[in-house]
């Protein structure tokens, strides 16, 4: 795969302060990065500079080759983005809010434009006014909009910001078919954690102006270290029975599960050792370390979490 953005270094420094310090990160095409941090942590920051609407103090950003420091047009002509909400023509059709803005783009069809319709589903609702839009279509129209002359970089603020679940998973579904089907970076900034475990494939966390750590979204959760939950009919006895059986190992009780990180290969032996002992074993199932307690274990190992 190509990096189609780079950041080098990139600082930005305002009244003194320094909000953003030396951002070093690569996206390939065809995936979904998420920039995740919490509300003021420097990601919208960030973006603004991607996008060109604010200047760097240092560094550089590099769009399909193309440095936003030395040839600022050719660079910013490949990314697509809504930073924060889009905003559209409230009595105008979804339709003619398209038209408006590709009269600011050269070559633009109709044929593209209906393309766009096309992809982002709104098909049915386009010639209706965008005041009787849910949040969702018109989250789907920004979408569309922003796709217009074909960008190799869409970049998405807070996308999901005051959807509902339903419209939430329409956009999530959306941002990967772009990422899968198009070969287009795609670059989604948020605070929800859960949405980004769904949403995307690489995550960099964001704390303080300051980048702590870049991984796939698996090796967030999968760390290398399983826990395993195994219902049993008298709980003590088996914790008993394990703790001394399978020393060193973290063994902890919920009502009538209890809970022990395990290698895969070990769990046969510590159910034949129950059963053997005459405890019923009624379940036993892998728990998935979840992003947010990942999130928390590595922003506090970094000092980030007070």
């Amino acid at each position: 795969m190509t990096a189609l953005v780079e950041l080098k270094n990139v600082s930005k420094i305002i009244k003194g302060k320094k909000i953003i310090d030396s951002l070093s990160f690569t996206i390939q095409g065809g995936e979904v990065f998420g920039f995740l941090g919490p509300n003021g942590a420097g990601k919208t920051t960030t973006i603004r500079m991607i996008v060109g609407l604010m200047k760097l103090t240092e560094g550089d950003i590099v769009i399909c080759g193309h440095s936003i420091q030395k040839d600022f047009e050719k660079a910013v002509s490949h990314i697509g983005a809504i930073v924060e909400n889009p905003e559209m023509y409230k009595f105008l059709s979804g339709y003619q809010n398209l038209q408006q803005y590709a009269r600011m783009q050269k070559g633009i069809t109709k044929e593209r434009i209906d393309e766009v319709i096309e992809l982002v589903g709104l098909s049915d609702r386009i010639h209706d006014k965008v005041k009787t839009y849910s949040l969702g279509m018109r989250q789907r129209l920004g979408i569309a909009q922003s796709l217009l002359h074909k960008p190799k970089i869409l970049i998405l603020d807070e996308p999901t910001n005051g959807l509902d679940p339903a419209g939430i998973k329409e956009i999530r579904q959306y941002i990967r078919d772009l990422a899968e089907k198009e070969g287009m970076a795609v670059i989604v900034s948020s605070h929800l954690l859960s949405e980004m475990e769904m949403m995307c494939d690489r995550i960099g966390i964001i704390q303080k102006g300051r980048l702590i750590n870049v991984q796939s979204v698996h090796d967030w959760v999968d760390d290398g270290r399983e826990i395993y939950s195994i219902e049993v009919n008298h709980v003590e006895t088996a914790a008993k029975l394990l703790s001394a059986s399978f020393q060193g190992a973290q063994i902890k009780i919920s009502e009538s599960c209890l809970s022990i990180e395990a290698n895969k290969e070990q769990i046969p032996e510590v159910i034949s050792l129950l059963v053997s002992k005459n405890i019923k074993v009624y379940e036993a199932k892998q728990l998935s370390k979840t992003l947010e307690e990942r999130f928390l274990e590595i922003t506090e190992k970094q000092g980030a979490v007070s």
